[in-house]
């Protein structure tokens, strides 16, 4: 059982509709996967036609309790989807409250790994104790990076708080995100770049209307547009991540 986590430190970079691709892909090839919606906002719960779950304490799922129950199935077979809950809003207060608080996540994914062949995880956006747990808990964290210096700086900030707060740091991969190659600054960022920035591949996500009315479509776009160069750029991507894990 591999685990991903699809995870940056500001938001609107893509993170969601990376994760549901990334995850669908794997499971067109035959493996047995789960999406883990852990955003409270659900984007990719609704990106998969699922609802969101409030019915279970927060504290009864951070023991790892019933967490098995709330996994439901998706249109796309193979792909299973564990849904965003509202009170994940209030995950960081209750993972204070807890004893061995980073290592919560970790024991949750014990209890439902052995079903599934890989785990994708959609991140809520943020440094926090949330983020350390999952520092802890997944094999690599996967970072969509718009080829800005904000997000470039960012990015490192994130490679410098794993090295100082991870003893056992994941595998860190990112990729260009939200690309728009009318703009010399997309264009060359990798060029440029890519050498100084650990873990980044050598491949974009562009900047397209397509992927933005997944929301409508409330489906994968290697599913519903599979020919589409948007698709195509997620397929190059999970490849790459193939080849990187």
């Amino acid at each position: 059982m591999a685990v991903s986590a699809v995870f940056s430190i500001k938001g609107g970079v893509g993170k969601t509709a990376a994760a549901v691709n990334l995850a669908a892909l794997s499971a067109v090839h035959g493996r047995r996967v789960l999406l883990w919606d852990l955003d409270p906002q659900g984007a990719a719960t609704w990106y998969l036609q699922g609802e969101a779950l409030d019915n279970t304490p927060l504290k009864r799922l951070l023991k790892g309790k019933g967490i098995g129950e709330r996994i439901r199935p998706t249109a796309q077979r193979n792909l299973f989807l564990l849904p965003s809950d509202p009170h994940y809003r209030d995950l960081e207060r209750v993972l204070d409250d807890m004893k061995r608080s980073t290592l919560r996540l970790r024991e949750m994914l014990g209890e439902i790994g052995e079903d599934f062949d890989e785990i994708w995880i959609d991140c809520p956006p943020g440094l926090s104790l949330l983020a350390d747990n999952l520092f802890r808990a997944v094999d690599r964290l996967i970072v969509p990076l718009v080829p800005t210096w904000l997000s470039e700086r960012a990015y490192l900030q994130l490679v410098e708080d794993l090295r100082e707060r991870c003893p056992h740091p994941p595998q860190l991969l990112a990729f260009l995100s939200m690309v728009d190659r009318r703009r010399a600054l997309h264009r060359d960022f990798y060029a440029t770049h890519g050498a100084s920035l650990p873990g980044l591949l050598p491949v974009e996500i562009p900047y397209a209307s397509l992927i933005e009315q997944m929301g409508e479509a409330r489906a994968p776009l290697v599913w519903t547009h599979s020919r589409s160069e948007p698709a195509q750029a997620y397929f190059r991507l999970w490849k790459q991540l193939e080849q990187a894990g």
